[in-house]
């Protein structure tokens, strides 16, 4: 061939092989007779091949006509194939989301969060992993995760990590506690109290601690765990007070009492990406309706 095929010549073609006429292939790709014309004229000239015969009014393909066709069907074939996982692709990203979190924000952040993008693409498949703040640095890295949020801090030269909401720490109560009356929980308020304490390797209680051995209060942890969500189950039971987030607070809200605590502890919310690669579609669409929620929150 003394010249390239080109994609309009073979859409004119494939036009005219299913209109049967320059008319009605003019007509179905929006554009002139002419045109159709010459691009039919251009690929017969390159191809070297005599394509269409004039028959009745109509264009006839030869029998190297309907060879070409066919061979371009599959080649058009192939072009909607990717076209519909394009579509599926822009309406639902790859179809699946991975999201990475720390227990709390599993239970108090995001389900909302969830919700309202399945409302948006209902067939997406989506895994939501909740674990310690390294373990998700760590499933983050090996390409396991897509996205992370974490209360926990993650400072690593391979992960964009940004900071979505700074909120402060609250003091949870039972409900027919004897401090219920108070407007804030404070240093000297929760002396000699049960207090209910997550691990000492969690950073809101290395902060507790430090403010107290500071002021010189004395205070009794009577309980351990590393799970904020125990932390509230076991005050709402009336075991004792505790020290928490507020996204897992309000999850108990009805069962025990919130109140602020002095001096503030800042409970950042952290979110995690990897720098290795783009966020998909999903992602996107996950922080745009998480950033919006975020503003919507009463302790925002």
């Amino acid at each position: 061939m003394s010249k390239s095929l080109n994609f309009q010549q073979l859409m004119a073609f494939r036009a005219v092989m299913q209109t049967g006429t320059t008319t009605a292939a003019a007509q179905m790709l929006n554009t002139t007779q002419p045109s159709i014309s010459r691009r039919l004229q251009e690929l017969q000239a390159s191809t070297q091949l005599k394509l269409f015969e004039l028959h009745g009014g109509r264009l006839r393909p030869t029998s190297e006509g309907r060879l070409l066709h066919k061979t371009i069907e599959r080649y058009f074939g192939g072009l909607e194939r990717i076209e519909t996982v394009v579509d599926s692709m822009r309406k639902a990203g790859v179809g699946a989301l991975r999201i990475g979190c720390t227990p709390t924000l599993g239970i108090g952040l995001l389900p909302q969060v969830i919700a309202e993008l399945l409302k948006k693409f209902p067939k997406t498949h989506i895994s939501l992993e909740t674990a310690s703040t390294p373990q998700l640095s760590n499933f983050l890295q090996q390409d396991l995760l897509d996205v992370v949020l974490t209360t926990g801090r993650i400072e690593d030269n391979e992960l964009d990590s940004e900071v979505l909401i700074s909120t402060c720490a609250v003091c949870v109560l039972p409900l027919d506690h004897r401090l219920k009356q108070a407007d804030r929980i404070n240093l000297e308020t929760i002396k000699s109290q049960k207090i209910i304490s997550l691990s000492d390797s969690d950073e809101l209680t290395q902060k507790i601690k430090h403010f107290l051995h500071s002021h010189h209060i004395s205070h009794d942890f009577i309980i351990e765990t590393p799970s904020s969500i125990t932390v509230c189950a076991l005050v709402a039971a009336g075991t004792g007070i505790g020290i928490v987030n507020p996204y897992v607070a309000t999850t108990f809200e009805g069962q025990l009492l919130i109140k602020p605590f002095h001096p503030q502890i800042a409970t950042p919310v952290q979110l995690v990406l990897p720098t290795h690669t783009a966020p998909s579609f999903l992602t996107n669409h996950l922080i745009d309706i998480l950033r919006a929620h975020i503003q919507r929150l009463k302790f925002n």
